[in-house]
């Protein structure tokens, strides 16, 4: 119970987090809509990991318990019985959610500095406590706990006691028609949701992608005793005997092995899909803005326009400008939530010399006070030409008519206004930036002479990563930690309990040097397992992602975060593993347990 214990109470503390930074959200009305966002999305994520790991951790506990199960139900502990007797187990771990739940609360106040500093939580600013973490994490892991346990227990409980008591050995590799179902319907979700660009463009389409990596882990999960042991019946044995009884009992505890490759397979997945699709979306952005600005010079900075219209070889200057505001993207919201409803955001000011890639309406109609123009993906939230968007200017709210759409929103932002627009609410926009275009030929000099960057140099120049990014870099680390511990304490619990089989094939004739390489070998296959699940989960999101963001082109993969989260997934079943596997090969006076 100590590592159902721990899985449990991390789920919780994770969960917890994501509950403080949402309530943190809600209560700064304006000021966090950003934070609200992101947490939003964390929060998610989390869920979702929460209930796959608390699930499969309930699951793999209350297995090793079937044979205990089974001996009750011979001797005429009634089906009431055992399930109250699970009940009462599964309730004892979940006085872990609330104590988790606390240590995620507490812990959660070291992202403070980082919210503040990254502008997503006002100076001065702390972060909201209350009922809403404990109550969300423990409304999630209760009923995933519950359902884990009376999967786990539905086999036992339908069977006649002999037969119960005969199947205490190895696991049935026949998945139940539920599950079954549950599986094919989780992957055909999945594959949906990576092929959601082809419907849904921009960034909504790439990030919808991006979750199918889960939900395909998940199918696996739920596949995976059908997976395996068809897999390996198709395999050679191998010609050594440590290989040969590796391969048997990756066959005959099918299920074992699923639940210690799910952890596994969601460290590399989630980290890879995620961090690749920020590359993707770097990379989009960083073409439109290259696309948009094709034969401009910039020069970055608050420098004046008009110093530069008499260099010789300029033949135009302009600048790029911007105002923050805050865009009102959801009518019908409750006010409970009225942070979400207004999004952070900066208004661009529209520029000749820049081409934002108009797909309906025309620029010129931003001559009128109170016009502006949205990105294909802001049209999602705020609609088409003709409809109106509420913007707020510090504390000056106004309506403005959407009057043209362009599909450059990663390079030139989700909203772009006028002069009359600028004039009309007095705006002081921000200059980031001065236009520069030259003559034919006279590019290289001119740039020598102003030192302007060209459109490509200008956007690897650009800043690095924005306050969200960083959040967004922190939380991830902080999800892959907890799938990466909870892996380690999924592996810990399957080898360790496994002394009364060791003790047998050692009685038997198996020797301890043949124990360890057997261990060893399993090792190596749950690691490879893992990976390839990883692995192929991953692809679909990565492809459907890059499909979204940057058409047929070269998909975008974080290289590093793979291969080093590739070498995790394959070293820590290794790690784990292969020192119990010794000790209780060492261990002679260990015998089975009566049967």
């Amino acid at each position: 119970m100590v590592g159902t214990t721990v899985a449990i109470a991390l789920a919780a503390a994770l969960v917890a987090i994501s509950g403080v930074l949402v309530q943190t959200g809600f209560t700064g009305q304006d000021e966090t809509g950003m934070l609200t966002a992101l947490a939003g999305s964390f929060g998610g994520t989390v869920l979702l990991a929460a209930i796959l790991v608390v699930t499969s951790t309930v699951g793999l506990a209350l297995r090793g318990r079937q044979r205990d199960f089974s001996l009750l139900r011979a001797v005429g502990t009634t089906r009431r019985q055992v399930r109250e007797i699970v009940a009462a187990e599964v309730l004892v771990a979940l006085i872990a959610i609330p104590v988790g739940a606390v240590l995620g609360m507490t812990g959660s106040v070291f992202l403070q500095p980082l919210l503040t500093a990254s502008g997503l939580l006002p100076t001065g600013g702390g972060l909201a406590f209350g009922v809403l973490p404990v109550a969300g994490a423990l409304i999630t892991m209760v009923p995933a706990a519950g359902l884990a346990a009376a999967l786990a227990t539905r086999k036992i409980l339908a069977s006649q006691p002999s037969q119960a008591v005969k199947q205490g050995g190895a696991e049935s590799r026949a998945l139940g028609r539920w599950r079954g179902i549950a599986a094919v319907v989780m992957a055909v979700v999945g594959l949906g949701s990576a092929l959601s660009p082809l419907f849904v463009s921009g960034t909504l389409g790439g990030a919808s992608a991006a979750t199918s990596a889960f939900l395909l882990v998940g199918a696996a999960a739920l596949a995976g005793p059908a997976l395996v042991s068809w897999s390996f019946g198709r395999l050679p044995t191998g010609n050594t005997p440590a290989t040969q009884l590796a391969v048997a009992n990756t066959k005959g505890f099918s299920r074992r092995l699923t639940s210690a490759m799910l952890p596994l397979a969601l460290v590399l997945a989630a980290g890879t899909v995620q961090t690749s699709l920020n590359l993707t979306i770097e990379r989009a952005a960083e073409r439109q803005l290259v696309e948009g600005l094709e034969g401009i010079l910039i020069l970055p900075g608050e420098a004046d326009p008009t110093a530069f219209s008499r260099t010789p070889g300029v033949t135009a200057v302009s600048s790029i400008r911007s105002v923050p505001a805050h865009v009102k993207v959801d009518q019908d919201e409750p006010p409970i939530l009225e942070s979400l409803t207004w999004e952070p955001t900066t208004v661009h000011l529209t520029s000749e010399l820049s081409d934002p890639g108009i797909t309906s309406g025309t620029l010129a109609d931003l001559d009128q006070p109170d016009t502006v123009a949205i990105s294909q993906d802001a049209t999602l939230e705020t609609g088409g030409i003709g409809s109106e968007v509420e913007i707020r200017y510090g504390e000056v709210d106004t309506t403005a008519t959407v009057v043209a759409v362009f599909d450059r929103g990663l390079g030139f932002g989700d909203y772009i206004i006028g002069p009359a627009t600028v004039d009309s609410q007095n705006l002081a926009p921000d200059r980031d930036a001065v236009l520069l275009r030259a003559s034919q030929g006279d590019e290289t000099a001119v740039a020598a002479d102003t030192g302007a960057l060209t459109p490509a140099e200008y956007a690897a120049h650009a800043p690095d990563e924005n306050g969200a990014q960083r959040l967004s870099q922190v939380l991830l680390l902080t999800l892959l930690s907890f799938f990466v511990i909870a892996a380690a304490n999924t592996l810990l619990m399957i080898t360790s309990r496994r002394r009364g089989e060791f003790a047998m094939l050692h009685r038997v004739g198996a020797t301890r040097r043949l124990l360890l390489r057997m261990g060893l070998v399993e090792a190596a296959i749950t690691g490879v397992v893992a990976w390839l699940i990883g692995t192929v989960a991953s692809i679909p999101a990565i492809l459907g992602s890059n499909l979204g963001l940057l058409g047929w082109a070269i998909p975008a993969l974080d290289v590093s975060t793979f291969g080093l989260l590739s070498v995790v997934a394959l070293i820590l079943p290794l790690l784990i593993m292969a020192p119990i596997t010794f000790v209780i090969a060492r261990t002679r006076s260990t015998t089975p347990r009566s049967e």
